[in-house]
Formats: C-alpha cells, sequence, structure tokens
C-alpha cells in the first residue's frame, strides 16, 4: 500500500528559532534537512492567535516542524536568515493507531 511519504521527493531544510541576541538578531539552532513535498496553495489560514493569513504554500513533511522553525524551500538560500519562512499553522495527520505520520505545514 502506498504512503503519503512516497511523494516526499523535494528537501527543504529548517532549524528551530532559539531567541535573539543582544542586538535583537534572531539565533537559530543547527540546521536540518527532511525529505518534503512543496506545493503552491492559496488558502485562508487562521494561525494560534485566530489572526487570518493568506497561505503561498503548504509543505507535506514528516520532519517535527513547529510554529517556533524556521523553513527554507528548495532552492532557496539557507545561509540568509530573511529567506526563512515562519510556518502559520502546522496540521498533524495521524494515522488509525495515534502515530503521527506527517505533517502539513502552512506559510
Amino acid at each position: 500500500m502506498a504512503s503519503p511519504t512516497d511523494t516526499f521527493r523535494q528537501s527543504i531544510t529548517y532549524a528551530v528559532l532559539t531567541g535573539r541576541d543582544a542586538y535583537g538578531k534572531p539565533t537559530l539552532g543547527p540546521q536540518a534537512t527532511a525529505r518534503a513535498r512543496v506545493q503552491p496553495s492559496r488558502r485562508l489560514i487562521r494561525d494560534a492567535s485566530g489572526n487570518e493569513h493568506l497561505s503561498a504554500h503548504v509543505v507535506y513533511t514528516d520532519a517535527v516542524i513547529t510554529l517556533l522553525h524556521r523553513v527554507w524551500l528548495p532552492g532557496e538560500n539557507v545561509a540568509d536568515f530573511n529567506r526563512s519562512r515562519r510556518p502559520v499553522a502546522v496540521d498533524e495527520s495521524v494515522d488509525g493507531s495515534g502515530v503521527v505520520r506527517f505533517r502539513k505545514v502552512w506559510f
């Protein structure tokens, strides 16, 4: 039986936002890469605070990405923090036994 993760043929880079330095510049944890499927998506999404955002992309991945992470899509300069994207919402897809199979991350 085919799994949704079989379609994860792209690669994303992500890092958790750990805080800010003395000058207010964001500091990140170590970068990691993960298999993913990135697709354009124009949807109205509500964030955790209830604010509405028009998403531009949805990323399907089995990586543990939260709202505290920053993500670079395929082909983006991972050395440039300003190119990173902040997730607006993260949905988990859980199978019948309660195991998280993948996440949908909205940007």
